[in-house]
């Protein structure tokens, strides 16, 4: 089973680049965010939060935990929730 990503998202991922592009493209499929919701996220979070956030996704020398996932989404609901796109 794939992954629905919303519409905004789907055109938001860069289409190539390097690895740090490479790093956001997996950040936005895996909170379903844009650039900008990320943006947000990343200028008004406090460093445990980004820490949370970015945990969340796993590391390369420990698992995950359902716990760590969920502090993830909380930072993520807690900063998306009240992005405003200005139109």
């Amino acid at each position: 089973m794939s992954k629905i990503l919303r519409e905004e998202v789907s055109k938001d991922m860069p289409v190539s680049g390097g690895m740090l592009d490479l790093f956001d493209m997996m950040v936005y499929a895996f909170y379903n965010i844009t650039s900008d919701e990320y943006e947000v996220i990343l200028e008004n979070a406090t460093d445990e939060e980004v820490d949370d956030f970015v945990g969340a996704m796993g590391g390369m020398e420990e698992g995950v935990t359902i716990s760590d996932i969920k502090k993830g989404i909380r930072v993520r609901n807690r900063y998306v929730e009240h992005y405003k796109p200005n139109k």
